[in-house]
């Protein structure tokens, strides 16, 4: 039982480092002007039928576990909120040009114009 709760700390420790690597990562790439505004554009979608669909039928992701026998899932957020003007902002697909793309019209989704950066992805629908 100890060894267990050793990996167990053990497993959370390298999963801390690895998100405290990639937050660190970020902020170099932030400062570098690599993967900014700049050199990148991204493009905001809104389309109420897929909206709709993710609230109903969410995504649900299949986590691994110590014991074999037993798996947890968890639900993916509906909703992805993007930050345009310092407002946020619910979206639904993101594309890097703001050409019309099929499943753009297949969906009836509505052209939000070019968005500054991602926000967060809530359970909840944001005020």
């Amino acid at each position: 039982m100890t060894s267990l709760s050793n990996s167990k700390g053990h497993n959370a420790h390298n999963a801390r480092t690895l998100l405290e690597l990639i937050l660190d990562t970020q902020k170099q790439f932030s400062g570098s002007g690599v993967g900014n505004e700049s050199c990148v554009e991204y493009y905001g979608w809104f389309s109420e039928e897929i909206q709709s669909k993710r609230v109903e039928n969410p995504l649900e992701h299949k986590l691994k576990t110590c014991v074999p026998s037993s798996s947890m899932s968890i639900k993916s957020p509906p909703y992805t909120y993007w930050l345009k003007d310092g407002k946020k902002i619910l979206v639904t697909d993101i594309t890097m040009t703001p050409d019309v793309m099929k499943r753009h019209t297949e969906s009836n989704a509505v052209f939000l114009g070019k968005i500054d950066e991602f926000y967060c992805r809530s359970y909840t629908k944001l005020m």
